[in-house]
């Protein structure tokens, strides 16, 4: 089985456990995990202060060699905009008919829903943004992780878990992540 490799996206603000939780279960699975700011700088603040040294800078990845472009969500989600780089391929993964997917939690869908990639698909967010996703015309619904396609959504920090097997699912297979939902005894 070839490795499969994400990308997880940092900007200023961003959500703790939603990005935390996903590197360290995708790692737990055998799943290669770059860190990446969308700034200049390798060292990104989250939202509560924390200083997260990014392994790489959006600059300098090339996007093709990932199956998995993936968005944490929390405050500084509006940062994304900065990035034309980011949104330019996370459209492009969008309309990718092979095995290119997005994964976004928390309030990173609305930056999908802005692109026009969640129209008519099942996607989740937090729930202050559900607004923003049904002006994108998604179908919103209420689970803790949907996969429509090759997108991936979920809610919020509470469903980070959830979220990260979801990816896993999708790369590895559900037995893949039942063994690491295991692993951490989840549930």
């Amino acid at each position: 089985m070839e490795n499969k490799k994400v990308a997880v996206f940092l900007a200023n603000g961003f959500e703790e456990i939603e990005a935390v939780t996903p590197i360290d279960l995708l790692q737990r699975a055998g799943i290669n995990v770059d860190t990446v700011s969308i700034t200049k700088e390798n060292l990104v603040e989250s939202a509560r202060k924390m200083k997260i040294l990014a392994d790489k800078i959006i600059d300098e990845i090339n996007f093709s060699e990932y199956d998995v472009l993936i968005l944490p969500g929390g405050p500084g989600v509006g940062n994304y905009f900065n990035s034309k780089t980011l949104l330019n391929n996370v459209l492009k993964f969008s309309k990718d008919s092979g095995n290119k997917k997005i994964a976004a939690i928390c309030a990173a869908p609305t930056v999908l829903s802005s692109l026009g990639i969640l129209e008519g698909k099942n996607a989740v967010c937090f729930p202050a943004c559900e607004n923003e996703l049904v002006k994108g015309k998604a179908v919103l619904g209420k689970d803790r992780a949907v996969t429509d396609g090759n997108v991936i959504t979920s809610r919020s920090a509470g469903t980070a878990l959830d979220f990260a097997f979801e990816i896993i699912s999708e790369l590895l297979g559900e037995k893949e992540a039942k063994r690491i939902a295991e692993e951490i005894v989840y549930r």
